[in-house]
C-alpha cells in the first residue's frame, strides 16, 4: 500500500462573516389590545390593563401617564455571526480507524457571542438621539437600589455627547413620578420613551440635586456626576413602583432639555405585608459542541480511545476562574445554598466534554498542520494541554461539590447536546431517525458523573418558544414538562399567573414571565446595563406582587441558554435585592412546576413566530445522511461495534440548539461529522488496476482482486463480484461471486477463474455489495469511491485448442499433396498391359507411411485436435474454487504479477 501522507499543506478555509440579525420585534397581548390615545394622565389606572407586555415592545396609549411624541429610533438586537475558520485534520496512524484513509475537514465550531438582545429599553441607545438630544445619560449605580425612608439614595453616572457639535453647557438633576405607577403595561411604556417629552414628563424635585458637567465636546463623555437626595424628600406617597429619571439640560433659569434615562424606583414601606411571590430561577450550564465524531488511538493495548476536540484553547479559559463557565459556576455555588435556591439545568455533553478534558485527550492541529504542534505519528491532532487537563479537573469537582445535597426538584438533565426541539418538531420528516437518540445517548451523565438526581422529564424548546408540535415531540420523548415563555402561553388575564399550566394528557407547561427574560436576555457587559437590568427587575416582581398582594403565585425566570457572567452577576443581585425586600421568595423549578395553575388562565398555544422559526437549523437532511451512512457501515463490521456511540452523540451535537446564533459553526460541525463517517465507508474499497492488463498464455486463468480493510474490525455480511462487459469473449467462471472475510486491517486477493474464447480488449467491473435478506445490494455507493472499479484485460494469445485446430488443418493439405505426387509417379511407372486390378491397383496400395489410405489417417488427426478442448479438465481441476464459498488468499502467492494484478494458474 502506498504510503499515505499525514497533510500539513491544506490551506485555511476562510469564510466571510455573516450580516447582522435585526432584533427581534416582540408583541404582547395588551398593545395589541390597545390604540395609541391623544393623552395620558399621570396617576394610576382605574381598572388595570391586561398583561403582558413584552420587554421592548412598543405600546398603545398606558393609562396614569401622558402621550409622548416619539422620535425615531428603536432600542434593537444586533450581533454579527463569526464564522469559523476551518482547520484540515488530515489522516494519520494515530485516529481512529480509516482516517488515515481518507483527508477530511475538521474545522473547529469557533465560539461566538450569540445574538444579543437589548438589555434594557430605559438604557438609551445612541441610535434613538439626534442633535435635538444629544445627551446619552448612563446610570451606573443607583445605591440603595430600593429606597428606606429615613435614608438617603445616591444615583451616579456620565453623560455622553453624541451630537456633532460641543455641548456649551450641561447639567443633570433628578425627577420623580408624583404617583405610583399603575401596572406592568405602564412600566413597559414608560420604559420606551427614550427622549425628553417637555411638558409631559415628571417635574424636577424641589430642591433637586443637581451637578453641572460644564462645555462637551462632541463624541466626548463627562466626569462621573453623582447625585444624592433624602428618600423623604422624593415625594413617594405610598408602596409601589415609580418612575425616576435623571434629566441633562443646559442649566440656567431657561434650561433646554438634551437627554434623559429613565429608569424605576421601587418602594415598599412595609415589607412583608403582602404574599411574596414565588420565583424559580433557572441557572443554565450550557456550552457549545467541541467533540468531533472520531476517536484518536495511540495504538496501547486495551486503549479505549482519546477523544477529539476541534479547540481547547478557549474551553480552558471558559472554564477557568475568570471564565463564563468558571464565573457561572463559583457565583451558583455561593448563592445555591443560599436562599436563592437556583435551579441548575445541565447539558450532558459540556459534562462528557470536560471529563474527557480530566485524562488524554486530542485536540485539532491548526489550519497548516504545524509540525510543532502535532504528535510523533501524525499532524492532523496535538495531545491536549496540562492546563486543559488541570481546569477540567477543577471545574468538575466545583460542579460537584455544588450539587451536592440538591436533587431533581433543582438539577435538570437536558437531552444530550442540547437539540434544537423546536427544529427537530417542525422538520418531522428528516427528523424522525433523531428522535430515537434523544432518549438514548447521554442520559447518565449528569447523575453519574456528577453524582447528583437529576430531572431528565423536562423539555426545554429555544427560548422557550412552543406549538402544538413541540408539545408532541415532547411526549414521545416522555417529557411531561416544557419550559415555555408567555408569549407562547399569553396570560389573557390583568395579572400575572402561575408559571405552571395543564396543557393535557399529564403534560405540563411551566410558563417563564417573557418580559423578565427579556431583561436579562441581552449585553450586560457595562455597569450602566447591569444597573437598568436589576431596577426593571425589581419594578416588575414588586408589580406582579402587588397585583393580588393576599394571593401567593409563582413565576419562572428564563435566562439565555449562554448566559453572560455579567448577566448571572445582574441577576443574581436583582435576585438578592427583591428578595430582601421580602416581596419575592425564592424557590426551586420543581415547586413551581408542581404548582396548582392558575382558575381561568388559557392553555391555548400562540402560533410559532415567523421570524423564531426563520433561524431553525436548515441542515436536517445532512444529518439524515449521517444516520443512513452510519447504518450503512454497521451491515459490513462485526461486533463489537465501535462507531454507533461515538457518532449517535455526533448526530445530537449537528442539532444543538446553540447552533442557531452560530450557523456557520454549526454547518461545519456537521460536514466534519460526515467527511469522516466518508473515510471510514470508504476505508473498505478494491484496489485498483492499471488499463490494459494483458492476459497470456492458455485460454483459462486467474485475476485475483484485492479488497483493503482498513478498519480494525473483522468485515461481515460483504461479497466482491466480478463480472465481465463481454462474456462471449471473456467469461467470468461460476457465479463470479465470493465473500469477503478480511480481517482488520489487511487486504487479501480474491481470486477469479476467467476463461478466454478470443483476442482483443474486454473490461472487467468488480464490485463491493453488501447482502440483505440474501439481497446484493452495491455497498458505499456514491459517486468517487473505490468499491467499484473497471479495468481492462487484453487477450493476446488464443487457447491451445485453437492453436491444434489450425495445425490439423495444415496436415490435411500437406497430406492431400502428398497422395497427389505418390499418384502421378505411380500412373507414369505403370507398362503398357498392366491390370488396374493388380497388386499395385488403387484398392491395395500403401503409402510411405504405413497401411490405409492417407484420408482416413488425415482425417481421423485433424478430429482430434478439432474435437474439445483437451486442457479445459486440466484446468478445471487447478482452477481455486468459485461461489459465494471460495476462499480469499493472502498476499501475492504463485507469479503473481505486481505491475498488472494478473495471477497466472496454479
Amino acid at each position: 500500500m502506498p504510503e499515505r501522507t499525514c497533510g500539513g499543506s491544506a490551506a485555511e478555509a476562510t469564510r466571510t462573516a455573516r450580516a447582522t440579525n435585526e432584533r427581534r420585534g416582540r408583541v404582547g397581548e395588551a398593545a395589541g389590545q390597545r390604540s395609541r390615545a391623544s393623552s395620558r394622565t399621570r396617576g394610576r389606572s382605574a381598572s388595570p390593563a391586561p398583561l403582558r407586555v413584552p420587554f421592548g415592545a412598543r405600546v398603545s396609549a398606558v393609562p396614569g401617564r401622558a402621550v409622548r411624541q416619539r422620535v425615531p429610533g428603536r432600542l434593537r438586537r444586533a450581533a454579527t455571526v463569526l464564522l469559523a475558520a476551518g482547520l484540515t485534520l488530515l489522516s494519520g496512524s494515530a485516529l481512529a480507524p480509516a482516517a488515515q484513509a481518507s483527508a477530511f475537514q475538521v474545522g473547529p465550531a469557533t465560539e461566538v457571542s450569540a445574538v444579543p438582545k437589548a438589555a434594557a429599553a430605559t438604557a438609551i441607545d445612541a441610535s434613538a438621539v439626534n442633535e435635538t438630544y444629544p445627551a446619552v445619560v448612563s446610570l451606573d449605580q443607583i445605591s440603595p437600589p430600593v429606597p428606606v425612608a429615613g435614608q438617603k439614595i445616591t444615583i451616579s453616572g456620565t453623560v455622553k455627547n453624541s451630537g456633532n457639535s460641543t455641548i456649551p453647557s450641561l447639567q443633570v438633576d433628578l425627577a420623580v413620578g408624583s404617583t405610583k405607577i399603575g401596572n406592568r403595561f405602564t412600566i413597559a411604556s414608560i420604559a420606551q420613551d427614550t427622549t425628553p417629552q417637555p411638558g409631559q414628563d415628571p417635574l424636577e424635585l424641589p430642591n433637586s440635586p443637581t451637578q453641572q458637567l460644564g462645555p462637551l465636546v462632541a463624541g466626548a463623555t463627562s466626569t462621573t456626576f453623582t447625585l444624592t437626595v433624602d428618600v423623604n424628600d422624593l415625594g413617594l406617597s405610598s408602596g409601589g413602583v415609580y418612575e425616576l429619571d435623571v434629566d441633562a439640560t443646559t442649566g440656567g433659569a431657561n434650561p433646554q432639555p438634551l437627554g434623559v434615562a429613565r429608569t424605576f424606583l421601587p418602594y415598599d414601606p412595609s415589607p412583608g405585608s403582602a404574599q411574596p411571590t414565588q420565583v424559580a430561577t433557572l441557572w443554565p450550564l450550557v456550552d457549545q459542541p467541541r467533540v468531533q465524531a472520531q476517536v484518536y488511538h495511540s495504538g496501547a493495548t486495551g486503549e479505549a480511545g482519546q477523544a477529539v476536540l476541534t479547540e481547547d484553547d478557549s474551553l480552558i479559559q471558559e472554564l477557568g476562574p475568570f471564565g463564563r463557565l468558571g464565573q457561572l459556576l463559583s457565583l451558583g455555588s455561593a448563592v445555591t445554598a443560599s436562599s436563592l435556591k437556583l435551579s441548575w439545568v445541565i447539558d450532558p455533553d459540556l459534562i462528557t466534554t470536560v471529563d474527557a478534558m480530566r485524562s488524554d485527550y486530542q485536540v485539532v492541529s491548526d489550519a497548516q498542520g504545524s509540525v510543532a504542534a502535532a504528535t510523533p505519528d501524525c499532524n492532523c491532532t496535538r495531545k491536549g494541554s496540562a492546563a486543559g487537563t488541570a481546569a477540567a479537573k477543577q471545574w468538575m469537582l466545583g460542579l460537584q461539590a455544588a450539587l451536592v445535597g440538591l436533587n431533581s426538584s433543582q438539577v435538570i438533565s437536558l437531552p444530550y447536546a442540547d437539540p434544537d426541539l423546536a427544529a427537530l418538531a417542525h422538520h418531522p420528516t428528516e427528523s424522525a431517525a433523531l428522535v430515537d437518540e434523544l432518549s438514548t445517548v447521554g442520559s447518565a451523565s449528569v447523575p453519574d458523573l456528577l453524582q447528583v438526581n437529576a430531572n431528565e422529564s423536562v423539555a426545554w424548546p429555544y427560548e422557550g418558544y412552543t406549538d402544538s408540535q413541540v408539545v408532541s415531540l415532547a411526549r414521545s420523548l416522555h417529557d411531561n414538562q416544557i419550559v415555555a415563555n408567555s408569549e407562547s402561553l399569553p396570560y389573557g388575564v390583568s395579572f400575572t399567573p402561575n408559571a405552571a399550566r395543564s396543557l393535557g394528557n399529564g403534560t405540563t407547561a411551566v410558563v417563564a414571565d417573557s418580559t423578565i427574560a427579556d431583561i436579562f436576555s441581552g449585553d450586560l457587559s457595562t455597569k450602566s446595563a447591569q444597573t437598568m437590568a436589576e431596577q426593571r427587575f425589581l419594578a416588575e416582581t414588586l408589580e406582579i406582587t402587588d397585583e393580588q398582594p393576599q394571593v401567593q403565585r409563582s413565576i419562572l425566570i428564563q435566562p439565555p441558554r449562554s448566559m453572560s457572567a455579567s448577566t448571572a452577576g445582574a441577576l443574581v443581585t436583582a435576585l438578592q435585592e427583591a428578595y430582601a425586600g421580602k416581596w419575592i421568595q425564592p424557590v426551586t423549578y420543581g415547586t413551581v412546576a408542581s404548582a396548582t395553575p392558575t382558575p381561568g388562565v388559557s392553555s391555548t398555544l400562540a402560533p410559532y413566530p415567523a421570524n423564531v422559526r426563520g433561524n431553525e437549523l436548515q441542515t436536517l437532511p445532512d444529518v439524515d445522511q449521517i444516520q443512513a451512512d452510519l447504518n450503512e457501515l454497521q451491515k459490513i463490521i462485526t461486533p463489537p461495534d465501535p462507531y454507533r456511540s461515538q457518532f449517535d452523540a455526533a448526530i445530537l451535537r449537528s442539532v444543538s440548539t446553540q447552533w442557531r446564533s452560530q450557523p456557520q459553526a454549526g454547518e461545519d460541525y456537521q460536514m466534519n461529522t460526515q467527511a469522516y463517517l466518508t473515510s471510514l465507508l470508504n476505508s473498505v474499497s478494491i484496489l485498483a488496476k492499471p488499463n490494459g492488463v494483458t492476459l497470456p498464455g492458455s485460454n483459462s486463468a486467474t485475476i485475483p482482486i484485492t479488497v483493503e480493510n482498513n478498519l480494525p474490525q473483522t468485515l461481515t455480511n460483504l461479497v466482491v463480484r466480478l463480472t465481465s462487459e463481454s462474456p462471449n469473449r471473456l467469461a467470468v467462471e461460476g457465479t463470479g461471486i465470493l465473500k469477503v472475510t478480511n480481517a482488520g486491517n489487511t487486504k487479501p486477493s480474491y481470486k477469479f477463474q476467467v476463461k478466454a474464447a478470443a483476442n482483443g480488449k474486454v473490461k472487467l467491473v468488480a464490485q463491493l455489495f453488501t447482502t440483505v435478506d440474501g439481497t446484493l445490494v452495491p455497498y458505499n455507493d456514491l459517486p468517487d469511491t473505490d468499491a467499484s472499479i473497471t479495468f481492462e484485460v487484453n487477450v493476446t494469445q488464443v487457447s491451445d485448442g485453437v492453436i491444434a485446430v489450425i495445425a490439423g488443418g495444415g496436415l490435411l493439405v500437406v497430406l492431400a499433396g502428398l497422395r497427389l505426387y505418390w499418384k502421378r509417379r505411380k500412373d507414369a511407372a505403370l507398362t503398357p498391359g498392366d491390370s488396374p486390378d493388380g497388386p499395385g491397383g488403387p484398392d491395395s496400395h500403401e503409402g510411405p507411411g504405413g497401411s490405409g489410405g492417407s484420408d482416413g489417417s488425415g482425417g481421423s488427426e485433424a478430429r482430434t485436435a478439432s474435437g474439445p478442448q483437451g486442457t479445459d479438465g486440466a484446468d478445471e481441476a487447478d482452477a481455486p474454487p468459485t461461489g459465494a464459498d471460495g476462499q480469499a488468499e493472502s498476499g501475492q502467492p504463485g507469479s503473481h504479477d505486481p505491475e498488472n494484478g494478473i495471477q497466472s494458474p496454479v
